[in-house]
């Protein structure tokens, strides 16, 4: 076959995996989880009770699915056994079926595309606001220029910009979901280019396509509001994918297209590549993994190409009816592979967020930003500790396969380097937090030494008298009431004002201590207790609850500046 000659994918699969960041629900809610809210107002979703038994109610699939990782993973993925039922899940998951056709035009004119929905499921974490929608589509005997275009188009939440009216660019024309009688349940609306730009233009939001909004529904995109369920997009402009190709001879594909097929690149001429030579010269090193491919020897029985690209991963194998292993391992095994490492992703970047509003918000010298701040912080700060501790894996499996799969995967997601950046986020915070608590506590221990040093004289005169200056031994109980507040009324009152000169008092103590100082300097300082010298700093006074706060550079922690939207 020609490096030219149309090529046939004889089995397409394709996955998205969506990450969404979830509003916090509100106290009064009365929902303590966004599973539970769900729960309670379900919709089309139906909750998945055991989720190892999703796909496979016998479980004979699902026991090679299990055994394929470490046992932390496996505690991570399904859940705790009837001995550990106390222990709370950290995966819940919901289910529709209700979709069975995803009817897709690449472009205005072309002929529809029906797509086999296979599996549409929902995903929450517990104690991370992050939810992964996974929605696997598959066709048989299509063009690889066809499937090449789908991985590129069809998982595009909204189009980054118009080609032409009517068709977004990098989108697909037009997206149907239908039921299995073949009613449409909803459509797409990418050409509606005055919709996305005019929500743009009024409440700064990314908008989505009408077609995600329906497969999400109940839950809410947060610019609409209105719903106890509401999410925000965490990976802008290309929605995660994983891609299974299966071809009669998967030699005969080039350079070029197996380069389109790792990036989901636009389909071009398979004689060309889609980018430039230099771009691609470590291709294979950088982003093939080869462990079970031999392009040269067609009896090795080595048919199978596996490529890391971004947040693309594809599987590239031959094409045999008598074998369903592989289509098992990708759609079971990787799958949650790519569960896992997506939802690595998601978190950190949740959690960076959260710091970076948080910063955002702070305003030095407003007790109750202050205030505020502090508490979202800790919040903050006690999340990703816990997903440092439950979440984040190293090794998820001993399968050699596996552990390369998911080292790749996530090198390529970025998901390393994501996790040092908000560790020192973290770390950066933690510190300011401290040395705050630090000047605050000298501080206090400078104003009580400050009132203990004013106290003493009095102290040593009443001890050394060791007796009263006065009797009231003999007086009325009301009369020795009036007597006591006239004496507590001043002392207070004294302590207090001791407490606001406190830190003028501490620099007359500094300079009456120190050798250098004259007396007439000493006696400055001594009058500066009483009169703030000319230029000294006032305290501006803010008003809680008004316009949104700006940065400012000074007292502020160091904030990274994140390539993701920040909500």
């Amino acid at each position: 076959m020609s490096a030219t000659a149309p090529k046939t994918v004889r089995e397409f699969r394709h996955v998205l995996l969506w990450p969404l960041q979830l509003r916090r629900l509100r106290r009064e809610t009365g929902f303590a989880s966004h599973w539970d809210a769900l729960r309670a107002n379900p919709g089309p979703w139906a909750e998945v009770k055991d989720n190892l038994l999703a796909e496979d109610e016998t479980c004979q699939s699902g026991y090679q699915e299990f055994v394929y990782f470490l046992p932390y993973v496996q505690r991570f993925l399904y859940g705790f056994g009837e001995a550990d039922a106390q222990t709370p899940a950290s995966l819940h998951m919901f289910r529709r079926d209700d979709i069975a056709t995803a009817r897709v035009r690449l472009r205005q004119g072309d002929a529809p595309l029906d797509l086999a929905v296979e599996r549409v499921r929902l995903v929450f974490f517990y104690d991370q606001d992050v939810a992964i929608l996974a929605f696997e589509v598959t066709a048989r005997d299509i063009a690889l220029a066809d499937a090449v275009e789908l991985m590129d188009r069809f998982g595009r939440p909204y189009p980054p910009y118009w080609d032409a009216p009517g068709q977004g660019a990098h989108c697909t024309f037009s997206v149907e979901f239908l039921d299995a009688a073949g009613t449409l349940l909803s459509t797409s609306d990418y050409g509606d280019r005055d919709k996305y730009v005019g929500l743009v233009r009024d409440i700064k939001q990314t908008p989505l396509s009408l077609h995600w909004e329906y497969l999400l529904h109940p839950m809410v995109p947060a610019y609409l509001g209105g719903g106890l369920l509401q999410y925000y997009q965490i990976e802008n402009k290309r929605i995660p994918i994983m891609t299974y190709l299966a071809f009669d001879d998967p030699r005969s594909l080039t350079r070029g297209d197996l380069a389109r097929i790792g990036f989901a690149a636009k389909w071009g001429d398979s004689a060309t590549l889609p980018f430039a030579p230099r771009f691609l010269a470590d291709f294979e090193q950088k982003h093939c993994y080869d462990r079970y491919w031999d392009g040269e020897d067609p009896v090795s029985g080595m048919n199978t190409r596996f490529v890391f690209c971004g947040v693309a991963f594809a599987m590239v194998t031959r094409h045999d009816d008598a074998r369903t292993d592989l289509v098992h391992t990708f759609r079971r095994q990787f799958f949650q592979i790519g569960l896992i490492v997506n939802f690595h992703k998601a978190a950190l970047l949740n959690l960076s967020n959260r710091f970076s509003i948080a910063v955002e918000r702070l305003r030095v010298g407003d007790y109750v930003s202050v205030r505020a701040f502090k508490d979202s912080v800790r919040e903050s700060l006690e999340l990703f500790l816990r997903f440092n501790h439950r979440y984040w894996f190293h090794e998820i499996s001993n399968q050699v396969l596996a552990s390369d799969m998911f080292a790749r995967w996530a090198h390529q997601l970025g998901s390393d380097a994501l996790f040092r950046e908000v560790r020192e986020e973290a770390q950066d915070i933690n510190r300011y937090l401290d040395a705050d608590r630090t000047r605050k506590a000298g501080d206090n221990a400078m104003r009580l030494t400050v009132v203990s040093a004013l106290g003493m004289a009095g102290t040593v005169v009443t001890g050394f008298l060791g007796m009263n200056l006065f009797s009231h031994a003999d007086l009325k109980a009301w009369d020795k009431f009036w007597v006591f507040m006239a004496v507590l009324v001043p002392t207070v009152a004294l302590g207090l004002y001791t407490v606001v000169v406190s830190k003028r008092v501490a620099t007359f103590f500094e300079a009456m201590s120190s050798e250098r100082l004259t007396w007439r300097q000493k006696l400055t300082a001594f009058r500066q207790i009483w009169r703030p010298p000319p230029g000294a700093p006032k305290v501006r006074k803010r008003v809680a609850g008004g316009d949104e706060p700006t940065r400012r550079n000074a007292g502020q922690p160091p904030r990274r500046s994140p390539g993701n939207t920040r909500h």
